[in-house]
């Protein structure tokens, strides 16, 4: 455990909560896209089945059962208890375009042909691009609440942390991760546009817009 991967993980945490409390007290999800939640779901539940086989400590297994239990609560307030606010209209991305590739890429680019491993390589390359239906939806109606924008800043930072982490990893450690390595380049990618929409705009008291597709 360093610092990076500590400030990352916080960061992560953070942005979960900032959602979940969001969509709770307002009792609305709109503007919230349900099928980046679901495919996040997704992640965690493939990602953290190794609660079942192995210990590495009570930090990491609890944060495991945190991420786990807030992202189906996220997921049930936005398609059961506030389905009614929902913005299905413009939650349109195809998701199935990101599963289909992302389970064939996990199969064939993994460190050990063992369903665990697949499920788990499968959960790395899902994470990366699974805020792109969020991010899809931001587009299509062309602007988004502060409070979500914070959401996604801290998923973000989260992203930019744990490259941090592996870079002191590989520098303290001699320990290199690829395919995370990979993985987490090409998801902060996604955020650097709105990074620095979030500096120019939202941290100055303005709405984030942007431009609508034609």
């Amino acid at each position: 455990m360093n610092v990076f991967r500590l400030a990352g993980d916080i960061s992560h945490l953070l942005a979960i909560i900032i959602l979940f409390l969001k969509i709770w007290r307002s009792k609305s999800c709109a503007g919230i896209s349900g099928k980046s939640q679901v495919l996040f779901a997704l992640v965690f539940t493939t990602r953290y089945l190794d609660l079942f086989t192995s210990f590495i400590s009570i930090y990491n297994s609890v944060m495991k059962v945190v991420f786990l239990i807030l992202a189906y609560a996220t997921v049930y307030l936005i398609y059961i208890r506030f389905r009614g606010s929902y913005d299905k209209e413009n939650d349109t991305f195809r998701v199935e375009f990101l599963l289909i590739p992302v389970a064939g890429l996990s199969f064939l680019e993994n460190y050990d042909f063992t369903p665990l491993e697949i499920l788990w390589t499968f959960s790395i390359y899902l994470e990366s691009v699974a805020i792109l239906p969020q991010l899809f939806m931001i587009t299509k109606t062309g602007e988004a609440e502060s409070i979500t924008t914070h959401y996604l800043f801290f998923l973000g930072l989260y992203r930019a942390l744990y490259l941090a982490n592996w870079i002191w990893r590989y520098y303290e450690e001699g320990f290199l991760d690829q395919i995370a390595v990979v993985s987490g380049v090409v998801q902060t990618i996604f955020y650097c546009d709105f990074f620095y929409l979030y500096f120019t705009k939202v941290l100055k008291g303005n709405k984030l817009s942007l431009p609508m597709p034609v």
